[in-house]
């Protein structure tokens, strides 16, 4: 019976707004946190506390509050965690942190990628060329020699 009720309820409510509020209605419950366990939206939650503030903002949009001042009235109550997408500078850095880090690997892949190529490759055809001197040369000489080959 309280089902039937409530959904009575909301519909005759529904049905006195108007487009423009419905749009708003729906925008502030797609922007408020269900406060029970802070997952989904009060737009598609479905606990009784969600169901609630559900009504409570299509109750405040029809007597003509603006989306902030329902806001503003749920932050006073629940804190900034009942917002999805955080005000201020929280917002803010939440939006730029994975940009930046993105561009943050992007330059150190591109500059180790750098220093690989720019390394010349040893084949392990002999010592470096730091240990290469005179005894180098004349074994060297000697296999040209023998395998009539340059080496």
């Amino acid at each position: 019976m309280n089902a039937l009720a409530a959904t009575l309820l909301l519909s005759s409510t529904v049905a006195q707004l108007s487009p423009q509020q419905a749009a708003e209605v729906k925008k502030v419950e797609e922007s408020l946190l269900a406060p029970c366990c802070y997952t989904q939206s009060i737009a598609l939650h479905s606990s009784p506390v969600a169901e609630q503030m559900r009504h409570e903002v299509t109750d405040m949009v029809a007597s003509g509050k603006t989306e902030a001042e329902i806001i503003g009235h749920y932050k006073a109550l629940y804190g900034e965690r009942i917002l999805i997408v955080p005000d201020g500078r929280t917002g803010e850095v939440l939006f730029a942190f994975p940009v930046a880090a993105f561009f943050s690997c992007l330059g150190a892949l591109l500059f180790f990628l750098r220093k690989m190529l720019q390394r010349k490759p040893d084949f392990g055809l002999g010592p470096p060329a730091s240990a290469r001197g005179p005894a180098w040369d004349a074994i060297r000489t000697e296999i040209e020699r023998e395998t009539g080959e340059d080496f």
